[in-house]
C-alpha cells in the first residue's frame, strides 16, 4: 500500500518535471525565434550600409571634413557622401541598440555606441542631417540619440578637431 502511494507521488512529480521541461523548451524556442528576428534586422541594416559604402567612395573623409569645418562649401557629391557616411554610422549604432534590446549586448556596449553616434552627428551640419534623417530609425533609438545630443554642445566636435589639428600641425615647429 505504501509503495503504491509512493509510486503515485513519484508519477505526479515526474509529470510536473515533464511539464516544466516543456515550458523551458518553449521559452528557448521563443528566445531562438527572437534572436533570429534580431539577426535579420541587423543583417538588413548591414546590407543597406554595404550599399552606402559604394556611395561614400574613397573621399568620404574629405566630405566629412568639409561638413565639419566648411559646411557651406559642401558640393552635391560631398553631401551624398556625408549623408551615406552618417547613415552608416547610425545604422551601426542602431544595430547595437537592437542587440541591447534583444538582450544580446550589454548596457555598457549600448552606452558606448550611443555616445559615439551622437559624437559623429554632434556638430551643426550633422544635427541638420539628423533632423532630416531621424525618421528612418526606430523611434526609441532616435529618442535616445536625441537625449544624448541634448547633452552635447554642437560646437564641441569642431572645436576639439580644430585644437587637435592645430596641435598636430605644430609638431614639426617644436
Amino acid at each position: 500500500m505504501k509503495l503504491d502511494a509512493l509510486n503515485k507521488w513519484l508519477t505526479l512529480l515526474a509529470n510536473f518535471g515533464v511539464i516544466g521541461g516543456l515550458v523551458l523548451i518553449a521559452m528557448q524556442m521563443n528566445f531562438t525565434a527572437e534572436t533570429i528576428r534580431l539577426q535579420h534586422d541587423i543583417d538588413l541594416n548591414k546590407g543597406i550600409a554595404a550599399g552606402e559604402l559604394a556611395i561614400m567612395g574613397d573621399s568620404a573623409a574629405s566630405a566629412f571634413s568639409t561638413a565639419v569645418f566648411r559646411p557651406a562649401e559642401l558640393t552635391d557629391t560631398e553631401l551624398a557622401q556625408f549623408w551615406a557616411y552618417l547613415h552608416n554610422v547610425m545604422l551601426s549604432a542602431q544595430n547595437n541598440w537592437l542587440a541591447y534590446q534583444g538582450g544580446l549586448a550589454s548596457e555598457r556596449s549600448w552606452a558606448f555606441a550611443r555616445r559615439q553616434a551622437a559624437g559623429f552627428i554632434g556638430f551643426r551640419a550633422g544635427r541638420i542631417w539628423w533632423e532630416y534623417d531621424r525618421f528612418e530609425y526606430e523611434p526609441d533609438f532616435a529618442k535616445q540619440i536625441d537625449a544624448e545630443l541634448a547633452a552635447v554642445d554642437p560646437v564641441d566636435l569642431k572645436a576639439v578637431m580644430t585644437l587637435m589639428l592645430n596641435e598636430i600641425r605644430d609638431v614639426d615647429a617644436k
